[in-house]
């Protein structure tokens, strides 16, 4: 007797969509395979391509249909019942005898149905019930045999027993497979749509998608049991989380229950693995059929996927990985055992994914066999996270592990706790003569290099390149590690010392041979200080090329979340700043906030630097102030390198003189880092910082005698960047101190060096004090044309017009205020200069030289000279300088 109901299609989902994408590309294709776990809707998929179709025959099967002549029955009715078919023989013998030959009857119905010239389409549903090989052989004998215009198409939890190899080479096999039958975006969001009537977050649906990787059933299931906005929140996390009763009973029912009880504890057993193989299997489940469990559950799709370019290897998704891990739980018979399956794992050299288990169980020694095993690929793996656990959870006895001890050194090191690493080293060695610890010739340059690296951290330049080329020296040619770290020691010696030549190769060495021993973040760190020695040297192109090399090793080697992607970050934000594109740097800065935060505040000191000088820039005081406090606070509570105490300084600095605070300049300047020589950019900021607190207070001249010194030290190491820096400080002052020659020679070099250098900024900071001297630079008529087109940009970008005369500081009123002043000196108050006289006084006040005195008061320069005779005459001055002496004193009494 046939069921009716199983040659109908199912109906249509009350909340469901049209999901026409999937089969639209069907026609043309003789078969259609649709493979995947359930809840994936397959045959609702199918479903909607066949409502838009003519004579489409329908098969749902089940575990009875098993059996060839029992499906042959239903398959030929199937057909049948279409109306433009006609098969009464192939029919009668389908019904005549359980015994009916199913290929005898399908070549039947091929004579009956030859005059068919309608397109017929035959869907056979769940065919995963179907494992007799004769319906399989039955089925691909019609499949070959039958007419160009007729199509199959086939759902199924797994891969049918078809030999469909043919079809696929012809371009005759059309296949849909489980990411292909996962909800888009765009599905998600219409899906909801059309099924709740209340409004969601569009965020909180595609969240939810990506977490149950497009599952439709579990969107199904959250539309289903959401009522309002509240519980579709609520619900979509439990279910995006794989923690809710009504997806775990799903799951039992459809899946996990039509195991056989072999199976089923199976999965229970290998429920806390992420992957497995048939070798784990047989290990964890002390058994030697590994190999055909694991095909068994293939058969079944029960959520199992192969893992990506790991052959043989197999996981499950994420939400049935979770639902056996309840399920394990729930049956209580099943004991994970971290211990097992942390040694199991390592036994088969598979780190990542003991790590988890071997933390779990917290067994010393299991912890010490791991760090021993693969604590450096952890390390270069960018794992310190991990690492520090295992050092947390094996407290004191890694002192007795040399090893151990020097990969923690490291691990501080990457972290960024260097000021860690010179008391731990002293300990260690105190310990390892207490316990006669005696240490190989490996060990001993291994910890050899270590105390040229503290060197390098506590800033003894010379101390570390002794030290470091000694090592070298030392080392046995089997310690490439250690050689290394020497080599990039030296590099940083060298950078440190203004030899960037030489710093530079030392650098290139260490990038090579850290890529060929895969060091990966010793090859960044090699391929980033490059990159500041090029930026330095002012080769701005190839400076960029050698951030970008890092930045995509960093990528590469998945170590975007490591603290070295940091320096990168705050190169860009930097340069961003420079340029004066302070959204850029200020978006730059929150990424590397992001990277190092995990890290500890320590961390923080640099990004909130930045931060500081970019909202100072902006006029954001109170922002400032915070930003200020922080980085006070950190330099306090910690040990920094020099360069980013030099850095924070300046930022400081910034904001007190921003605020007028001088008192808390006057404090700084009486323990500022005061470097004998500047030979790195580090150090030309500590006097450049210095430089910027004397001019605040007043002292000009010592603020002219220290960039001095620090343009011939940047000279003599090239600092090309420090160079150009310096100039325009040094006019700065210079246009203070009224020495205008030497500030237009100077203010010349610093325009013709920012066309390499790229600076802008730096000479819109002082722009107050360089417009006097671009009077007269404007108008040198020995300009070349590439240094008169910068000069106009940094006008420009100053905001100035050389055309407008600067405001006369001795207007009528002010005249009045002097002379009535006390302190007011007698010849100004006894003998009257005329408003032309006191105008000529303003304008030599503000730096003018006589052309341009003229041409601001219109007048010819001869009266211009007859003009400031006067002034000298009746004021009793012998040269110019006199007079901006005295205009300086007048103009603090009006202030």
């Amino acid at each position: 007797m046939i069921i009716k109901s199983k040659l109908k299609k199912p109906s249509k989902l009350k909340n469901g969509i049209e999901r026409t994408r999937l089969l639209e590309d069907f026609e043309g294709y003789k078969l259609g395979l649709i493979c995947a776990p359930a809840g994936y809707g397959k045959s609702t998929a199918i479903a909607d391509w066949a409502a838009a179709h003519e004579n489409v025959a329908w098969f749902s099967i089940d575990s009875f249909d098993d059996n060839p002549s029992h499906f042959c029955n239903y398959f030929i009715h199937s057909i049948e019942q279409l109306p433009a078919v006609s098969c009464p023989a192939s029919l009668e013998m389908a019904k005549q005898s359980d015994d009916a030959d199913f290929v005898s009857v399908l070549s039947i119905l091929f004579n009956e149905l030859s005059g068919l010239k309608e397109p017929l389409r035959i869907i056979l549903d769940d065919y995963h019930h179907i494992k007799n090989p004769d319906i399989h052989q039955a089925l691909a004998f019609f499949i070959k045999h039958m007419p160009n215009h007729w199509q199959v198409v086939i759902s199924s939890r797994t891969m049918p027993a078809l030999s469909v190899s043919g079809l696929r080479i012809k371009q005759q096999l059309f296949e849909l497979v489980e990411a292909d039958l996962a909800f888009t975006e765009q599905e998600t969001l219409d899906f909801f749509a059309a099924s709740t009537d209340f409004a969601t977050e569009e965020k909180k649906q595609l969240t939810l998608r990506d977490n149950v990787e497009g599952w439709p059933t579990a969107l199904q299931l959250v539309s289903i049991l959401s009522r309002d906005s509240a519980s579709f929140n609520e619900c979509a996390e439990q279910i995006g989380k794989s923690n809710h009763v009504y997806l775990w009973d799903y799951l039992d029912e459809e899946v996990f229950s039509v195991l056989s009880p072999e199976l089923q504890n199976l999965l229970l057993h290998i429920a806390p693995l992420n992957k497995v193989d048939s070798n784990i299997i047989n290990s964890l489940c002390s058994t030697e059929n590994g190999h055909l469990l694991l095909e068994q559950l293939k058969e079944h799709a029960a959520f199992i996927v192969p893992v990506d370019k790991q052959q043989d290897w197999f996981t499950f998704t994420s939400f049935f990985k979770a639902f056996l891990v309840h399920k394990a739980k729930q049956c209580g018979s099943v004991k994970r055992d971290d211990k097992v399956i942390a040694e199991l794992w390592l036994n088969h050299q598979e780190i990542a994914e003991a790590l988890p288990h071997v933390l779990k169980c917290q067994d010393q020694d299991l912890v010490i066999a791991l760090l021993n095993q693969a604590g450096w690929k952890l390390f270069h793996d960018g794992q310190l996270n991990s690492l520090q656990a295992c050092f947390d959870l094996i407290k004191q006895s890694f002192w007795l592990h040399p090893e151990l001890v020097i990969l923690k050194v490291w691990m501080l090191q990457s972290r960024h706790q260097s000021y860690k690493v010179a008391p731990l080293i002293n300990q260690a060695e105190k310990l390892f003569a207490k316990n006669n610890i005696v240490l190989s010739d490996q060990l001993k340059g291994e910890f050899l290099v270590i105390h040229a690296q503290i060197a390098i951290n506590q800033g003894r330049i010379h101390d570390a390149l002794a030290q470091a080329e000694q090592t070298l020296l030392l080392l046995p040619s089997s310690n490439t590690r250690a050689n290394i770290v020497a080599q990039a020691v030296i590099g940083e010696a060298y950078h440190g010392l203004g030899n960037l030549e030489l710093a530079y190769q030392y650098f290139q060495e260490v990038k090579l041979l850290a890529n060929e021993q895969q060091m990966y973040q010793s090859e960044i760190w090699a391929v980033y200080q490059q990159t500041e020695i090029l930026q330095a040297q002012s080769f701005h192109q190839q400076a960029d090329q050698h951030l970008e090399e890092a930045l995509s090793l960093i990528k590469e080697h998945h170590l975007s979340a490591m603290p070295l992607h940091a320096f990168p970050l705050h190169f860009k934000a930097q340069r961003a700043y420079q340029a004066g594109q302070f959204s850029v740097a200020e978006d730059f800065c929150k990424q590397a906030l992001d990277v190092v935060s995990p890290y500890g505040e320590q961390w923080l000191l640099y990004t909130y630097t930045l931060q500081a000088k970019i909202v100072l820039e902006q006029g954001d005081l109170v922002r400032g102030q915070e930003l200020i406090e922080d980085i006070e606070r950190l330099l306090r509570n910690k040990n920094y390198h020099s360069d980013w105490i030099a850095a924070a300084n300046y930022a400081r600095l910034k904001y007190w003189r921003a605020t007028e605070d001088t008192a808390a300049i006057e404090r700084w300047l009486t323990t500022a880092p005061q470097p004998e020589h500047a030979f790195n950019h580090f150090e030309q900021c500590h006097n450049r910082n210095r430089v910027r607190a004397l001019i605040k207070l007043g002292d000009l001249e010592q603020a002219m005698l220290i960039v001095e010194q620090n343009i011939q030290d940047a000279q003599q190491c090239s600092l090309q960047m420090e160079i150009n820096r310096n100039l325009i400080l040094l006019t700065s002052i210079e246009s203070k101190l009224k020495l205008f020659g030497n500030a237009k020679i100077h203010l010349s070099q610093a325009v013709e060096s920012s066309l390499f250098t790229g600076l802008n900024t730096c000479f819109i900071r002082e722009s107050d004090n360089l417009k006097p001297v671009y009077q007269d630079l404007a108008k040198d008529p020995t300009l070349i044309h590439s240094v008169k087109e910068k000069l106009v940009k940094l006008l420009s970008l100053s905001g100035i017009n050389l055309d407008d005369a600067p405001k006369n500081p001795f207007d009528s009123a002010s005249i009045i205020k002097i002379k009535a002043h006390a302190r007011a000196p007698r010849l100004v108050k006894n003998i009257p200069l005329t408003p032309r006289e006191w105008q000529v006084l303003g304008y030599i006040h503000a730096g003018y030289r006589n052309h341009q005195i003229a041409n601001c008061m219109g007048v010819a320069p001869t009266t211009v000279k007859s003009h400031i005779r006067n002034v000298y005459q009746k004021l009793g001055l012998e040269d110019r300088n006199e007079a901006v002496q005295l205009s300086e004193q007048l103009v603090t009494l009006i202030n």
